[in-house]
């Protein structure tokens, strides 16, 4: 068992809980020791695993440089080179959370659906919220797209996966893949190397 965690408050618990169900503990990995991948970053310990481990997946199984989108609580970006080195990328809160943000923070918003409305200039609050979720990163990911194809300017597959890639990924032609599975496919070469 092989897990890329990112709330290192739990790791003990799960640890301990996998070895007890399992008889076996779990291997852990961080952005420090992900093979097949050089992190060329000074500080590797305050990466995201996932973030690494999506990079080593995209690497590896497309096999050229690479810009992955990651959907999740955080939505984020990361770049891949040809030599497959992870180079960085940039952190946004995710839409999920902008949406709770939201309802928590102010006295009138409600806790909507991420859907798309039909409009993007909302005839309701609902409409409002939903034009502002969906439409808004839209234009984030095309507009981080553009940015990071201009400060690497070479040809680069951009890689979408997290819970709701196909849903943004719909209105905007800037995205080449949907992976869904890029993270589990990453811990999977992990795992095999």
């Amino acid at each position: 068992m092989i897990v890329a965690s990112v709330v290192p408050a739990v790791d003990r618990k799960l640890a301990k809980d996998i070895k007890k169900q399992y008889g076996f503990a779990p291997r852990f990995v961080s952005a420090a020791d992900i093979p097949l991948i050089k992190v060329k970053l000074s500080d590797k310990k305050s990466i995201g695993a996932d973030r690494v481990v999506n990079a080593l997946a995209a690497y590896t199984l497309y096999n050229r440089p690479a810009l992955i989108i990651d959907f999740g609580t955080a939505t984020t970006f990361d770049y891949v080179s040809a030599k497959g080195e992870y180079l960085g990328g940039a952190i946004a809160p995710g839409i999920t959370l902008a949406r709770d943000t939201l309802h928590q923070r102010t006295a009138k918003l409600p806790a909507v659906p991420i859907a798309a409305p039909k409009r993007v200039v909302g005839r309701s609050t609902i409409e409002a919220l939903q034009s502002g979720l969906v439409f808004g990163y839209v234009a984030m990911v095309e507009g981080m797209v553009k940015r990071i194809k201009h400060e690497y300017p070479t040809r680069m597959t951009v890689i979408a996966t997290g819970g709701l890639a196909k849903l943004i990924c719909k209105y905007t032609p800037v995205v080449d893949i949907i992976d869904p599975d890029l993270t589990l496919k990453g811990l999977r070469i992990i795992a095999g190397a």
